[in-house]
């Protein structure tokens, strides 16, 4: 009978090669996993959320977001760049900037500084009606107020802007900018120059209303925002840069992107109260208080103070609002535009909380200021006295003599 050849057994030689192998690969493997979960400069700190999906916009932080820091996760542009809320300012080195949202004060904020003669680097400052044309140099004009011509909002504005060195020549009070924040402030701040963030803000549903009304208004040749109702706005037509506009800005996403993780949202709420000193529209009075004090402004000073009595003396509130109908929350209008914002009310609610807690640091700081000018103050008449008695020293030497 014909039996079959049985398999060849593998020797114990094959075998233990067998097994070094195995055992040699599997620790390879294990040494690459470790590597990677730990690799600080691949998977940024806190490690993005786990999903079944992968962003480019989740690739873009972990690849360029502080490769092995611990420090807390914010915008890197304003951590480099702005001073951080809780320190006291610095009035002779740093320069403002503010964070111009549309549809939240912005507009008025502006008249009023420029009421209280303040130098405004904004966008109208290359506007050929108002004179200087020179692209070497500064010049300040005053078409009724004082304007410096720099374009502090568009990107090739702002470039010029940087070569003629804005911030560092100290020739400007306040530096209004919008949609380009944060290459703003990359461009125009160096590691010796820094800065100081204001921005005024106001509920995403309510400001969507008025840019919906407010567009309307102005635009007549744009047959889908005429024949539309804030619904079907909602819904179709808002651009998708303005949709989550907050959270995108802090965190630097591309705002046309509608992807937004938890991630993003913890760092816009950090950045937010780290680096923003935090002004509301609806109280835009002890709004404007705060960005004075921070400004180095006196309102004491009569030109300051009729500035402010202009725009909130006497029950009296100018600014920049157009009346349109009343939208109410819970409304059809109202939902659909939440739907679409979530991230930023959620951000809102974070701002408003903070617009309160920063109340008593900027008190503190207020008092420190005081104190320190009262110091100087009793220094300066220490001095005057000891050089009174030495003058009477001197005088009542020669009558003796």
């Amino acid at each position: 009978q014909h039996i079959p050849p049985s398999p060849i057994a593998p020797t114990s030689t094959m075998t233990r090669r067998r097994t070094a192998t195995a055992a040699a690969l599997a620790l390879i493997g294990l040494c690459v996993f470790t590597s990677l979960s730990n690799n600080d400069f691949l998977f940024s700190s806190p490690r993005p959320p786990s999903s079944s999906r992968t962003h480019p916009s989740q690739l873009r932080r972990s690849l360029l977001w502080w490769p092995g820091s611990k420090e807390p996760y914010i915008n890197p542009l304003l951590k480099k760049h702005m001073k951080p809320f809780f320190t006291e300012p610095n009035l002779e080195t740093e320069i403002v900037t503010f964070w111009h949202l549309p549809r939240s004060g912005g507009t008025t904020l502006k008249e009023i500084y420029k009421c209280m003669g303040q130098t405004l680097a904004v966008r109208g400052g290359v506007n050929p009606q108002f004179g200087d044309k020179n692209d070497e140099e500064f010049a300040i004009f005053e078409p009724g107020h004082e304007v410096i011509n720099v374009d502090t909002v568009t990107k090739k504005g702002l470039l010029r802007a940087k070569k003629l060195k804005l911030v560092q020549s100290g020739k400007v009070d306040l530096i209004v900018t919008s949609g380009s924040l944060n290459f703003a402030i990359e461009h125009l701040y160096d590691n010796s120059h820094k800065g100081r963030l204001l921005a005024l803000f106001r509920h995403p549903v309510e400001r969507l209303i008025s840019q919906f009304y407010y567009r309307h208004m102005v635009i007549s040749d744009d047959l889908e925002w005429k024949e539309s109702d804030i619904v079907h706005w909602a819904e179709n037509v808002v651009e998708e840069e303005q949709i989550n506009l907050l959270v995108k800005t802090l965190v630097g996403l591309d705002r046309k992107s509608a992807f937004i993780t938890e991630e993003d949202m913890s760092v816009a709420i950090l950045t937010m109260r780290q680096k923003i000193v935090i002004g509301l529209t609806e109280e835009m009075e002890e709004s404007i208080h705060r960005f004075n004090f921070f400004m180095g402004i006196n309102e004491a000073e009569e030109n300051k103070s009729e500035c402010m009595n202009q725009y909130f003396g006497h029950g009296i509130k100018k600014d920049n609002s157009n009346p349109h109908p009343m939208v109410e929350e819970g409304s059809l209008a109202w939902e659909a535009i939440a739907k679409r914002n979530e991230f930023d009310i959620r951000l809102y609610k974070a701002i408003v909380e903070q617009f309160h807690e920063q109340t008593g640091i900027i008190e503190s700081y207020a008092k420190a200021a005081r104190d320190r000018e009262v110091a100087v103050a009793a220094d300066e008449m220490q001095e005057q006295i000891g050089e009174i008695q030495n003058e009477m020293k001197t005088l009542l030497s020669k009558i003796l003599q």
